[in-house]
């Protein structure tokens, strides 16, 4: 899709009149703030620019009551910033509508209506601790716009909400946020600035029936988009065997049924007691790693890759494990060690018969002395 520049958005979607007799009156009330909305109009955000550290405005309608920030019906999404409010009316009154506060003279207000947010769908079926790399779009009239301008201030997030039915809690759930929208060409992002948003989402949670969702903050210029995702539990673990005499040992996947073997390829890092970190890559279930020369604490963190019976290619996060590697054991040491206990013990009884062979001395002598009765 086209890529459209700030300026073209502006101008090509104001709700501007058609008459050109009209066009000049609407151009008038644009000096004191006041845009004028067509009765077949659904839905229309208002960008506002103010002067910096300025209040958010007042919002009036053509009745002439007043809608605030703090205070509006739920038919408004309003977000506020230093400089800015963004506020999407949903069913607006048609008829004159005007901004009071200090709008920023220059740039003032642009209003643009039918904004849609257009989504990435995930698989029914997910996997606990999958890396989902998922992408969203803000349209306009199918076009796809500047999403740092119109999202200047605002965020995009990919969360989850729990479907599980707990009639015994006294709260609903809050929702999880796995990832946050970016278009800053870093990370899973291709291009910086091209209007498609990327975000990377692990599913750090429990199996079970979840609600996903792509949300702007205060679900300002497009509503929440949702599906419902099944996340099964995490299909692979791993597991370090105990390294031999010769310091050999190897890291052990168990891959369940839903996974085809050998398409599992495995990278990560392994780093040693002493802090040197080393890349570890391989594929099948048995991976050989470096000679454990060191006794002590080894991490280890990476990734799996592998592709479901169903041929979806899948992604995992492999939390981070820690494996305790101790020291070798001597032999000679523990002769030593059987000696000394061995020899210790006729030290023991020699001194317990010492001190009964004395005892039994001075209860003799006693009664040697003891006066006998007249």
């Amino acid at each position: 899709m086209a890529h459209l520049t700030t300026r073209s958005v502006m101008l090509g979607a104001l709700l501007l009149v058609t008459h050109v007799a009209h066009a000049s009156e609407q151009s008038a009330r644009w000096l004191s703030n006041t845009f004028r909305i067509d009765p077949s109009v659904t839905s229309v955000t208002l960008f506002i620019e103010r002067e910096l550290e300025s209040s958010p405005v007042v919002l009036i309608r053509p009745d002439g009551s007043k809608y605030y920030h703090q205070d509006h019906p739920d038919s408004i999404s309003w977000a506020s910033s230093s400089n800015r409010d963004v506020i999407t009316l949903w069913q607006p009154e048609p008829g004159p509508w005007q901004a009071t506060g200090k709008v920023n003279e220059k740039r003032g207000i642009s209003l643009v209506s039918e904004f849609s947010l257009v989504t990435t769908p995930l698989a029914k079926r997910l996997y606990q601790q999958e890396i989902l790399k998922v992408t969203a779009e803000l349209q306009h009239n199918g076009t796809r716009l500047d999403a740092n301008y119109y999202l200047k201030d605002l965020s995009l997030q990919a969360q989850l909400l729990n479907l599980k039915n707990d009639n015994e809690a006294q709260f609903a759930p809050a929702p999880l946020v796995i990832g946050e929208f970016m278009d800053d060409g870093l990370e899973l992002d291709a291009y910086p600035n091209d209007g498609k948003m990327t975000a990377q989402s692990v599913l750090d949670t429990l199996p079970g029936e979840y609600l996903y969702q792509v949300t702007i903050s205060n679900q300002v210029l497009a509503r929440t988009q949702e599906q419902t995702v099944l996340i099964y539990p995490m299909p692979l673990t791993v597991r370090f065997s105990t390294p031999d005499a010769q310091h050999q040992w190897q890291m052990n996947v168990e891959a369940s049924h839903e996974l085809v073997a050998d398409s599992l390829v495995i990278t990560g890092e392994l780093t040693t007691p002493s802090q040197q970190r080393i890349p570890i890559s391989g594929t099948g279930k048995t991976i050989t790693l470096p000679e454990a020369l060191e006794s002590g604490n080894y991490y280890w963190k990476g990734r799996a890759f592998a592709n479901n019976t169903e041929g979806r290619e899948i992604q995992l996060n492999l939390a981070k494990q820690v494996i305790r590697v101790s020291p070798p054991v001597s032999t000679a040491g523990d002769v030593v060690v059987q000696e000394r206990s061995i020899g210790v013990i006729p030290i023991v009884i020699g001194v317990i018969s010492t001190l009964l062979l004395l005892t039994a001395i001075g209860v003799l002598i006693r009664k040697r002395k003891k006066p006998k009765a007249k």
